[in-house]
């Protein structure tokens, strides 16, 4: 395939997936059919197939593009804050309160776990979101880099209070403020700093790890 070919290929690839995403948002997922998307799209459902093997696939697609663009608004919101502490709470709160935007809603919180099945939508959830909170937690922690096995489980702890926040505020849960959840958030971070400086006994010695995950804001300025 030449590159005059490739480069048409990948705009219908963006076209059919753009269109997909409106027609998502506005029939949901049963309401869209293929044949549909094609023709709002100009397209023939053959030529549909030749870029999605299924619905299901472009689905995800969909939905790993708003993850996507979900993560860089929030990462986006979170630059006004004094310190990275600040910047972060700042950023949870923003994610909080995109996440309830109706195309947001709709499509990733109420149509893709079921869809994709709770485990594909977590996946595409955590490629997405980890590669966001887990660099933004060491830059807070103030070293070059975390252990993993005190970032990981802080990371998911921070990406599960913020899902599971989202799902509350989208049923309309009473008992759940915003404020509420970032105060907790910014304990529980707080708490996990406090952490970091205690150092792991393993048989009465004090045993290190090999981080992987560094401080990029440091990296950069050596």
């Amino acid at each position: 395939m030449g590159k005059k070919s490739a480069a048409e290929a990948e705009k219908t690839r963006k076209l059919i997936v753009a269109t997909a995403r409106d027609l998502f948002a506005e029939l949901g997922f049963a309401g869209a059919t293929t044949s549909r998307i094609a023709k709002s799209a100009g397209l023939t459902e053959g030529a549909f197939f030749h870029h999605f093997k299924d619905k299901k696939a472009l689905f995800a697609e969909v939905v790993r593009n708003l993850q996507l663009e979900f993560a860089h608004a929030v990462v986006i919101r979170g630059r006004g804050g004094d310190n990275f502490l600040d910047r972060f709470l700042i950023g949870a709160r923003a994610s909080i309160e995109l996440s309830q935007s109706p195309e947001y809603l709709k499509l990733v919180l109420i149509e893709a776990p079921t869809i994709l099945d709770t485990e594909n939508w977590r996946e595409i959830d955590a490629a997405t979101s980890l590669a966001v909170i887990e660099p933004a937690l060491v830059a807070i922690s103030g070293r070059d880099q975390v252990e993993p096995r005190l970032l990981r489980p802080m990371a998911l702890l921070v990406l599960g209070l913020l899902n599971e926040t989202a799902f509350a505020l989208a049923r309309k849960d009473q008992e759940i403020t915003i404020d509420d959840v970032i105060d907790i958030l910014e304990v529980s971070i707080k708490d996990w700093l406090r952490r970091l400086d205690q150092p792991r006994k393993v048989s009465g010695k004090i045993a290190t790890e090999p981080a992987v995950i560094r401080n990029k804001s440091k990296a950069a300025k050596s």
